[in-house]
């Protein structure tokens, strides 16, 4: 009985490891279309011939530091999966930078207009919390390794 949950548990493993191998290429693939797709808009944007200024407007570079915000969340994604890939374990530590950068991104291109000032509070309160959790991480670490 023991040997065949052992035998079945290992299947398990090996068929997760597959399955975060074929997450860890689908996610290199999203990240790097979403980089073509950037340069793309940024060609387009600059040269547009309808603008008769060579330079971006306000709209268009919020988009496109959104743009920049979700690429740079695609690769702390493919280190989080590099790292379970790795490892077998999900590192808390990249996890909040993922969620920071995002928090972040929202932060950037905020409408102040658009939102109740209650959300905008939230917003404030899940910033302190993503930070205190990353500042408590970094302390353990640092315990650790002293």
């Amino acid at each position: 009985m023991s040997e065949s949950i052992d035998k079945v548990v290992s299947l398990v493993r090996i068929i997760k490891k597959w399955m975060s191998f074929i997450v860890l290429i689908l996610m290199t693939v999203i990240v790097a279309i979403a980089i073509v797709e950037l340069g793309i808009i940024l060609y387009l944007d600059l040269f547009d011939s309808t603008d008769d200024v060579l330079f971006l407007e306000i709209d268009e570079i919020f988009r496109i530091f959104g743009f920049f915000f979700i690429i740079l969340i695609g690769f702390e994604l493919i280190e989080t999966i590099e790292m379970y890939f790795k490892e077998n374990i999900i590192h808390a530590e990249v996890v909040l930078l993922v969620a920071v950068i995002a928090v972040a991104r929202k932060v950037i291109l905020l409408d102040l207009e658009k939102y109740d000032p209650l959300a905008i509070i939230g917003l404030g309160i899940i910033i302190l919390a993503l930070g205190g959790c990353y500042w408590f991480i970094k302390l353990s670490h640092r315990g650790k390794n002293a």
